[in-house]
């Protein structure tokens, strides 16, 4: 065979292969495998209390963000992952993503639709949270899946975890701390039936007229509803010890269990008094400080705010009073650092509450929850420098005695005349002989342990003197088992001794205790005639 009959042969077998690796080549786009490489990243857990707020990718609330990397020497084609959190939601497809090319990198993010099924956990319950990812080698080639699951907790729905950032990212700022503070939005429940009635009736009393329809009715429909308030002895709970650090997730009531439990923290009621005015067709805020939140007011017409001090929602504290605690609690937030929550803009968002269970008709009675208020006789103001009287006083002359009866919480006593009361604060009230040797002290605290009366009563006498328990026993009072303490005193800025006696009990609403105390000569006497007054108190169980 001659040499060029030899290299004739060997370039027709060239262009054969160079063909064949030609379509070869263009079939498989390069030749090599891809790889996919996938992180996913979850929050530590879901707000239940929120869910609607997840499947609006507007609102960046991200149920799984998906990180992939092709580390591989060819294109992955046509991935697509799809999500699901287990029990919870139906499975979602991500992006398409047509090609990944080797060393590029893809970020895919999950907004979860969740089934309102969450709403109704009780406690904080763990879930997975299931990844798909389809992709093929070629084009048009078999198509390949990766499965993953992460495990995730789903948080009871009144539980509200204050941030989300990462220890590693958070700066340690306040608005840091309370970076979640806008999903507060989905806790206020204007439409909810149940506050929309108790709203009403407030308003009811006020005079009925619409609340915007000028600043005048606004404020007269806020009166109402906050007096409402107080005529069902809805008083402020202190929060716990944890409440502002946001390390965790913390109880928070949507407005119908402030009505149900007749108690609230100041973020609680804060809630509760600005889901009554949006109810009534009011704009409402709320502003977080470091260690409180309160709501604000918009008027109708003129523009301008009320700020409402709702942790005065107790028995003591009127509109105007709240109103004027309001405007110092402002000062002191716009000194810094606050967060503004403008509630209608974010509902508008998306950001809205949950669908709340359906309740009962006579749930009002069920709660025992009052829709009118007793008008009690106009109490004259008091002269400059006497105490404002709260209750009413009832002259039994003719009888020696005269009778205070405190409105909320409900009680009354019988004592001479000639006895004067004093308010030493706004939850107790001393009954002073004209001797001033004699005298019963009366306190009463919300939401308050008998075993707590006692260490408060007590750590307060110690202030002024030695105080020295002689013997415990327990007796009733007023139907209610009180644990009873005698003590030795002794007044280290009189130099008197004296003794006393505690009586400390609890209504379930309320801590009461009933001290007495004596510095008389004739002490025999002196304790039986304070015995006397103490046994006819009466105490309401509300």
């Amino acid at each position: 065979m001659s040499i060029k009959k030899v290299v004739s042969i060997t370039l027709i077998l060239i262009a054969i292969i160079s063909i064949v690796l030609f379509f070869t080549v263009s079939s498989n786009s390069v030749i090599g495998t891809p790889k996919l490489d996938y992180k996913i990243l979850t929050p530590e857990s879901i707000l239940s209390g929120a869910y609607k707020v997840y499947g609006k990718e507007g609102l960046g609330l991200w149920g799984a963000k998906l990180i992939i990397t092709n580390s591989g020497d060819a294109p992955a084609y046509n991935v697509k992952p799809v999500y699901t959190i287990e029990g919870y939601s139906n499975w979602a497809e991500g992006k398409l993503y047509p090609v990944i090319l080797p060393g590029s990198t893809v970020v895919d993010l999950y907004y979860p639709i969740l089934s309102n099924e969450v709403t109704k956990l009780t406690t904080s319950t763990p879930s997975k949270i299931k990844l798909k990812i389809s992709y093929s080698d070629v084009a048009d080639g078999v198509t390949k899946e990766i499965s993953e699951s992460k495990s995730i907790s789903i948080l009871e729905a009144h539980d509200f975890v204050f941030s989300g950032i990462s220890a590693e990212q958070s700066t340690g700022s306040f608005a840091d701390t309370f970076a979640n503070y806008p999903l507060l939005a989905a806790w206020v429940t204007p439409s909810d039936p149940v506050l929309m009635k108790f709203a009403d009736a407030g308003n009811k009393i006020a005079g009925g007229a619409a609340a915007n329809l000028s600043d005048d009715e606004a404020i007269k429909s806020l009166k109402g509803m906050w007096d409402l308030s107080a005529a069902n002895h809805i008083a402020y709970k202190t929060e716990p010890s944890a409440f502002w650090t946001g390390k965790f997730s913390q109880f928070i009531k949507y407005p119908r269990d402030v009505l149900k439990d007749k108690s609230g923290t100041c973020i609680d009621t804060a809630l509760f008094f600005a889901s009554l005015a949006m109810s009534q067709g009011l704009d409402a805020y709320i502003i977080l400080m470091p260690g409180h939140a309160f709501p604000v007011v918009k008027l109708p017409i003129s523009g301008d705010l009320l700020v409402i001090e709702s942790t005065q929602l107790n028995a003591f504290a009127s509109f105007e009073q709240a109103l004027e605690v309001g405007e110092q609690t402002y000062y002191d937030a716009m000194k810094g650092p606050y967060l503004w929550i403008d509630i209608k803009s974010l509902q508008i968002k998306g950001i809205t509450p949950p669908q709340l269970e359906d309740l009962p008709q006579d749930i009002f009675k069920q709660w025992d929850i009052k829709e009118t208020i007793k008008l009690e006789p106009t109490v004259p103001d008091p002269q400059e420098g006497q105490t404002p009287s709260i209750g009413t006083v009832m002259d039994l002359t003719d009888l020696g005695l005269q009778v205070f009866q405190n409105d909320f919480p409900e009680w009354a006593i019988t004592y001479p005349l000639g006895w004067t009361t004093q308010y030493t604060g706004d939850t107790e009230i001393l009954l002073l002989a004209p001797n001033n040797e004699d005298e019963v002290l009366i306190s009463w605290l919300a939401n308050e342990t008998k075993e707590n009366m006692r260490a408060y009563v007590e750590a307060g006498i110690a202030v002024y003197g030695s105080i020295t328990v002689v013997d415990v026993s327990q007796e009733t009072v007023s139907g209610y088992v009180a644990d009873v303490v005698n003590y030795d005193l002794y007044n280290t800025t009189y130099l008197v001794s004296g003794v006393g006696t505690g009586k400390y009990f609890s209504t379930g609403t309320y801590g009461f205790s009933v001290f007495y105390d004596t510095i008389s000569s004739n002490t025999p006497v002196a304790m039986s005639e304070l015995i006397d007054i103490v046994t006819t108190l009466v105490v309401s169980g509300d």
